[in-house]
Order: structure tokens, then C-alpha cells, then sequence
């Protein structure tokens, strides 16, 4: 069978920025958000680029979870100024933004909603795309996948095509060194569940396996350094490559089960994307290795590795979720909706329609077991109480 690995061309380590003075063009609009804007990290792009004679625009116009509407406004914005460079800055929502408003600026017919892997959209005769992580986790700079919301209803779906890769993927530690606490430990946990989703996709392969092990054995080592110590450089940077190796795993084999939940859990509830899928993470290892098999086997691949092990692939792949709910401990990340502090009352207001979005969620279509709207039903409720997952 035929298969392809996507990646951009990557520079990373201290100074990485100064790869921006070696590539060639004219007119550079960068995406990002207003919190990025106001850091001056969009604007330490723009020096670099005026320095070398480029047009640069700013357009900080970014919201978290973003919208169709606000990938619509961004990509009018890049062609009233005839971007031949765009540049995304920011988090998984601003990279997602920029991928998306880069489609319609040069196929303004296309539909997000419709986009599949298979189309040919010929991005590229217009302009390129950089992308410029400041978050350690989403991984987007290295897929070819965007997540975007419905304005009418409010679900988050995703999307992949090829030809959404990045060109350039520019890893600075600098960029990341002045994220919060909270914001670390949650990023770490989306790049550590890509890593491990990654692994266990129905698509998974050679390549994609090689760059899971690298990034789940990195993140167990350098999120606690990270989130102890947040000026610790040489954390930030193990980080940025974790999460980047991370993307290049489930962008080339996709996410499963715990993505379906926590796109569905931020669609209705407005919780942080890594804080979501880092909670359903665990309780989703316990349901696909309920029956042992080829799960199981690849669960109990990666617990081995990091030390974690037990009588048969079935028990150590539990211990395995046993030992991801001890590391969100030390990282600070909740591994229940109570400990997140959800109430009851607002989880059963959004129950049914958090199923009923993780049913239509692509990543389900990945997951290496079969699941059905009352399984997803119950495994919110464990979520909730901190159950162990045992059907």
C-alpha cells in the first residue's frame, strides 16, 4: 500500500527567528492573537522582516476556539493586503486560523466544512505559510489538520488536507518561556495525548511511531521541569520538539477517542482544548484495552518504555492510565470534570449534546474500538466522578 508522511522544513533551538532574514519574498501578513500581540512577539517578527525591506501586517483578530466567521475576517484582511508570506504566531487556535483564512484567500469558493483529504486545492501560487509556535503543545505547526467552530452551533470539527502542511515550522524556546503554569501543563497534556492517540490510530505507521515514542518518552521528562520551573530554556525547548514530533505522529496517522470527547467537551462546556483531551486521555486507555488485542499491545509499548508495567499487555496498558492520571497530577492538570471544578448541574445541561458532537467527530472514525452513543454517554460520566473506565 501506498502511504505519504507529511512535515514542514523546521528550525528550531535558541535564535531560531533569525531563519526569517534567509527566506526570500515581499509582503508578510502575520496572524495572531490580541494577549501574543500585546507580548510584542508578533511585532518582534515585523522588525526582522522591515529590516530586510518586507511589507508586514499585524492582524491580532485571533479568538481561542476560533470561528468560521473569524477565519472569513482573516483571510479578507490577507488579501486586501496581498500577502505572498503568511505567518501564524501563536497558539493551536491562531495556527488553525491562519491555515484556514490561507485556504480562502487563495480558494475564496471553498467550503471549510466540506474540505477532505483528497482535494486538490492548489494552495501556494499566492503565498506560503510559517508557522511560529508560543504554545508547547498543539502541535499545529507540524500537521496538515485544522480545528475550526460552527458559528450557529457552536461544534468544534476538524479537517485534513495535505496541502495544509506548513511550509516552515520555526521552533524558538524564547517564543514559549513566558507561559503560565496552568497553560504549560495543559499544552503539554494535548501534545503528550496527539503522541499517544497517534500511536493507536487505525492509520498509525512506521514513521509516525517513530516520532510517538520520541515525544511520549520527552514529555515525561521535561513537562514536570517545565512546569516547575518556567524559565527553564532548555525545558521550553524539549517541549517545542515533543509537541512538534507529537503533530508530525497523529498528523500523519490522526487522534481517536479522546479528541472526539475533548472537542465535544470544549464545543459545549468552553473548557481549554489540552486541558480536554488530556482529561479523557486515561479513561480512553482503559476502554480500548478493555478486551486486550492490538491496543492493549501498543499501551503496553509505551508504558514500558517510560517504566510502567504489569502482568500481560491488558494490566500494564491500566497501569499505564494509572500513571498518566499521577503525571496530570504533577503537572497540575484535572483528571475529572469535578476537578475541574464543573458542577453537576452544567455537566448534565451539556451531556446530551457533547454526546451527540462526539458522535459526528472525525476522530472517532480512528480509534482503534467501535464505540456508540451510550458508551460515549457513560464515559463522560466516569469523566465526571473519576471513575475507572471497566466496560
Amino acid at each position: 500500500m501506498v502511504w505519504w508522511f507529511f512535515c514542514p522544513n523546521i528550525t528550531y533551538g535558541e535564535d531560531a527567528l533569525s531563519d526569517l532574514e534567509t527566506i526570500k519574498g515581499k509582503k508578510a501578513f502575520i496572524v495572531t492573537d490580541k494577549i501574543i500581540n500585546g507580548l510584542g512577539l508578533a511585532e518582534k517578527v515585523c522588525r526582522i522582516l522591515t529590516q530586510k525591506q518586507w511589507e508586514a501586517a499585524i492582524w491580532d483578530g485571533v479568538e481561542p476556539d476560533p470561528k468560521i466567521s473569524t477565519v472569513k475576517s482573516a483571510a479578507e484582511a490577507i488579501k486586501r493586503f496581498g500577502a505572498d508570506w503568511i505567518i501564524a504566531v501563536g497558539g493551536g487556535s491562531v495556527m488553525d486560523t491562519a491555515k484556514a483564512a490561507w485556504v480562502l484567500y487563495e480558494k475564496p469558493d471553498v467550503e471549510l466544512h466540506a474540505l477532505t483529504p483528497f482535494d486538490e486545492l492548489g494552495l501556494r501560487t499566492k503565498a506560503k505559510l510559517i508557522c511560529i509556535p508560543t504554545t508547547t503543545g498543539t502541535g499545529s505547526e507540524a500537521t496538515k489538520a485544522i480545528v475550526i467552530r460552527d458559528d450557529e452551533t457552536g461544534r468544534k470539527f476538524a479537517t485534513i488536507n495535505p496541502e495544509l502542511t506548513p511550509d516552515i515550522a520555526l521552533l524558538d524556546p524564547e517564543f514559549v518561556v513566558g507561559l503560565p503554569k496552568n497553560l504549560t501543563a495543559y499544552t503539554g497534556m494535548d501534545a503528550l495525548t496527539h503522541a499517544i492517540e497517534g500511536y493507536i490510530s487505525v492509520w498509525k505507521n512506521d514513521f509516525s511511531d517513530g516520532c510517538s515514542l520520541q515525544s511520549v518518552r520527552m514529555i515525561f521528562e521535561w513537562l514536570p521541569k517545565s512546569v516547575e520551573n518556567l524559565s527553564d530554556l532548555e525545558a521550553r525547548e524539549k517541549m517545542l520538539i515533543a509537541a512538534c514530533l507529537a503533530g508530525m505522529s497523529f498528523g500523519n496517522s490522526q487522534a481517536a477517542l479522546a479528541h472526539s470527547l475533548g472537542h465535544s467537551m470544549g464545543s459545549v462546556l468552553r473548557t481549554h482544548h489540552g486541558m480536554s483531551v488530556g482529561m479523557a486521555l486515561p479513561y480512553t486507555v482503559e476502554f480500548n484495552c478493555i478486551d486486550g488485542g492490538d491496543a492493549a499491545k501498543q499501551y503496553s509499548e509505551l508504558a514500558r518504555m517510560i517504566g510502567v508495567s504489569g502482568k500481560g499487555d491488558k494490566k500494564t496498558s491500566i497501569n499505564f492510565a494509572q500513571a498518566i492520571r499521577d503525571f496530570m497530577k504533577t503537572v497540575g492538570c484535572p483528571a475529572s470534570f469535578k476537578e475541574a471544578g464543573i458542577k453537576k448541574k452544567e455537566f448534565n445541561a451539556g451531556l446530551e449534546k457533547m454526546v451527540e458532537f462526539a458522535m459526528m467527530d472525525t476522530s472517532l472514525t480512528m480509534n482503534p474500538r467501535n464505540t456508540d452513543s451510550e458508551e460515549i454517554r457513560k464515559l463522560y460520566q466516569y469523566m465526571f466522578e473519576g471513575k475507572t473506565v471497566d466496560f
